[in-house]
């Protein structure tokens, strides 16, 4: 089949100027056909960041060559700030959110893929993949860079240029040659995007390569070690599935090309939280300790004291106690607490507080969220103490302090817990069998122990409320925190997808013999892809229309569980339980979804319309007859009621072997490269 087109001239490329009359914003301080955008805070126009659209592609060419990516990315950057789309509202994010999208661009045009239009399952399916790894693994950066410096030593071989033919860095002013590398020309000749060679791995081969023919790295910069690729975080992970997932959600909205089918059925968040690495679970403190804590946390800002600090470590103490008071009342991280200003707090006991606060994590904006009056009355001690600090230093932050000497000091209290705990005299902790020891408090505890505590001890919670307040992307994110080993069940949801991807594979590809309800439905499905891809003059390989069969099959809700007999996929709803056949002779549970396998057997699950049979599971079936029948054989069974019994279910499965298993057969007409 034909592989898609080279880049051909898109309409709203090549209109881009006349965009410019309408297409203004506050947030954007340059025209729309500009190459290069400053874009503002929505709530602040001086905060600025740059989106620079002249990006180099594979090919080398640049991204506003490319017409069919350009329109698309352009577009995405600007419906991005449309609050329908999205809550990003800081130039930072949406500078990063749109540098996510050009690098997968990039990786489109390795593949020789000119359009988003033109992205299949199976592309996401590999995407997903090298996002687990970043930037490098999506540019394929470091792999490209080892090749190209590969090929400089061959040639130096055989023709040995001076520091072995690598660029040197030349002055601008003078045209004077340096002994420093230039990295920029081997980027170019990569094909790579020129803000590729601060990635780590690309930086270290260049500083290895250059050392090695007597050249040094700009700035001095000390020579790093060549580490492999480690999966991102779920945080990170889910800021590049986002704009994959965004051009599904813009597909009617946006001129150029976007993607026409929903790229994640379980959701972007949903695969970052699998496919993505959670941090090492912060252990939740002790009550008896936490509640210790808050109560002579509240004490030390309540109560009068005759003397003022005068040190930084007294002043420490004071502040210590407002910023547990507002860790464990407001659920904040660390680094969004130091970060409070003055003027954050809103409000009146009587109708409740509000405190602004940046979501530093997820959001990335200011949020006002409901604070309690401990909260309060902890701001309001801090605004005391930071008071002259500001006016000195003219900022606002209000995690500072002015010394008598008229010394400046930040404090950072997340690393002075303990001091603190150890001031106010925090009992040891105390475990069945050890010596008692003094908890180690670190700052996520609280926000963890904020969680659990609302969960489980305050009437009327839900999870999702739970979530808002946390400012989670997502209800799992949240019910991480609820649970005790979240990375193991992220990890069989993984496997679990995995296991479905090779099953659509292989009935795609014909190897896997499949009959029964579910197993013709599959394989009917899979012949429409074909059809679809044919139509559109795509390749219809078995990963490609593969990855679609299983993309549907998520969006079914399919559940694939093998057994010696059969392969179940019922999924967990309600309807689909009211219809399994093992559940037609059971009263039915309103709780209960999904199959009761106590119930099913070889003679039950092929007249299941959730059932999907395979020839290769034909040979337990052979054997369960064997047994029947020399069981039947045996005297003792003779003439007895056990013995009609094990006669009917040999006649059943005789039957059942016949027109089911007999009858399976593969896919007819498998997907293959060929036309």
């Amino acid at each position: 089949m034909a592989k898609p087109s080279a880049p051909r001239p898109s309409e709203v490329g090549s209109h881009l100027a006349e965009l410019d009359e309408y297409r203004r914003s506050q947030w954007l301080q340059s025209d729309y056909s500009a190459s290069v955008w400053t874009v503002a805070d929505t709530h602040d126009a001086n905060i600025t960041a740059l989106i620079n659209f002249n990006y180099r592609l594979a090919d080398g060419r640049n991204l506003i060559n490319a017409d069919r990516l350009y329109a698309t990315v352009k577009e995405y950057a600007w419906w991005l700030r449309d609050p329908r789309y999205s809550k990003i509202d800081d130039a930072s994010t949406h500078a990063t959110m749109v540098q996510s999208l050009m690098h997968l661009a990039h990786a489109l045009s390795l593949r020789n893929i000119w359009s988003f239009a033109h992205l299949q399952p199976y592309d996401i399916e590999q995407l997903t993949e090298e996002i687990r790894y970043g930037a490098d693994a999506v540019l394929r950066a470091s792999e490209r860079v080892e090749a190209y410096l590969e090929s400089l030593r061959a040639a130096n071989a055989l023709k040995p240029k001076l520091f072995g033919g690598l660029p040197r860095y030349v002055i601008p002013t003078t045209g004077a040659r340096t002994k420093i590398v230039h990295v920029d020309p081997i980027m170019a000749a990569c094909g790579l995007p020129s803000n590729a060679k601060v990635l780590p791995r690309v930086a270290a081969l260049i500083g290895r390569e250059a050392k090695r023919n007597g050249l040094k790295k700009r700035n001095g910069a000390k020579l790093k070690p060549l580490r492999p690729l480690s999966n991102v975080t779920s945080q990170s992970m889910q800021r590049w599935l986002a704009p994959l997932e965004d051009l599904y959600i813009m597909r009617r909205r946006i001129a150029a090309d976007g993607i026409s089918f929903k790229p994640f059925p379980h959701g972007a968040a949903r695969v970052a939280a699998v496919k993505g690495v959670g941090t090492e679970r912060t252990p939740t403190p002790p009550p008896k300790l936490v509640l210790y804590l808050l109560e002579h946390s509240v004490r030390w800002i309540c109560e009068d004291r005759s003397t003022e600090p005068t040190t930084r470590s007294e002043i420490l103490l004071d502040v210590a106690a407002c910023w547990v008071l507002i860790a464990a009342f407001s659920a904040r991280r660390d680094e969004e607490i130091d970060d409070l200003r003055n003027g954050c707090l809103r409000g009146d006991d009587e109708s409740g507080w509000w405190l602004q606060i940046y979501i530093e994590k997820t959001l990335q904006r200011k949020e006002w969220i409901p604070v309690p009056g401990l909260v309060a009355r902890a701001i309001r001690k801090l605004e005391q103490i930071s008071f002259s600090a500001r006016q000195q230093t003219g900022t606002d932050h209000l995690f500072q302090w002015r010394s008598p000497l008229g010394n400046i000091f930040r404090l950072d209290v997340g690393r002075q817990l303990d001091e603190f705990a150890a001031a106010i005299n925090v009992p040891q902790h105390q475990i069945p069998g050890k010596p008692p020891f003094d908890w180690h408090w670190h700052p996520h505890q609280f926000r963890r122990f904020f969680a659990i505590l609302y969960f489980y001890r305050f009437e009327g919670a839900t999870i999702e409320a739970l979530s808002h307040h946390l400012r989670h992307f997502n209800l799992e994110m949240t019910r991480q925190y609820l649970t005790q080993d979240p990375e193991a069940a992220a990890l069989w949801t993984d496997v679990e997808w995995g296991y479905m991807g090779h099953v659509a594979r292989t009935i795609v590809a014909g190897e896997r013999v499949v009959s029964g309800a579910a197993g013709e439905r599959m394989k009917k499905t899979t012949r429409r892809l074909n059809d679809a891809f044919r139509r559109k003059l795509h390749v219809t390989s078995s990963e490609r229309v593969g990855a679609s069969l299983s993309t549907i099959m998520q969006r079914r809700g399919l559940v694939l569980r093998p057994k010696p007999w059969v392969t179940c996929t019922c999924p967990r709803t309600y309807v689909a339980t009211s219809q399994a056949a093992c559940r037609r002779s059971s009263p039915r549970q309103t709780d209960e979804v999904g199959p009761n396998f106590a119930a099913a057997g070889p003679s039950v699950c092929p007249s299941c319309p959730h059932a999907m049979i395979e020839g290769g599971r034909k040979p337990f079936i052979e054997e369960e007859i064997g047994y029947l029948e020399a069981v039947s054989e045996t005297k003792p069974r003779g003439g007895t009621l056990f013995g009609e019994l094990e006669q009917a279910r040999l006649l059943e499965l005789f039957e059942v072997k016949r027109t089911r298993y007999d009858h399976a057969q593969p896919l007819g007409d498998p997907a293959s490269d060929k036309e």
